[in-house]
């Protein structure tokens, strides 16, 4: 019974390594821009964590503010916020990054993280 405790204890301690470390790997420094809707003047701009996981997107601001969009239906690019929200993935920033419309606002996301 000692040697399966172990054995299991050991196999917990390995998945769990392998879980954070592909949870790493698809989250990235981003550079963000944030638009209140109707706006052509970013209301904040900055550092910021962008991560994507199974298709499930989430945004984390400098200033702590986070935006999570799991996936809605079958067609790409159609979320929900946290708050039940419909939010939009948007093409326009010609593979520097991506755009993400919600009911207030719009957060531009650039890969790039110049000038920050």
């Amino acid at each position: 019974m000692k040697v399966q405790t172990s054995v299991f204890a050991a196999l917990l301690s390995l998945t769990v390594l392998g879980t954070a470390l592909v949870a790493k790997a698809d989250t990235v420094k981003a550079r963000c821009d944030v638009y209140p809707k109707g706006e052509d003047k970013a209301s904040s701009s900055g550092l910021c964590t962008f991560s994507q996981r199974q298709g499930v997107v989430g945004i984390q601001l400098q200033d702590g503010k986070r935006y999570d969009l799991r996936p809605k239906g079958a067609k790409p690019g159609n979320y929900v916020d946290q708050d039940g929200d419909a939010a939009y993935r948007q093409a326009g920033l010609d593979g520097k990054g991506q755009i993400y419309r919600l009911t207030d606002e719009s957060i531009y996301v650039y890969w790039d993280t110049a000038p920050y």
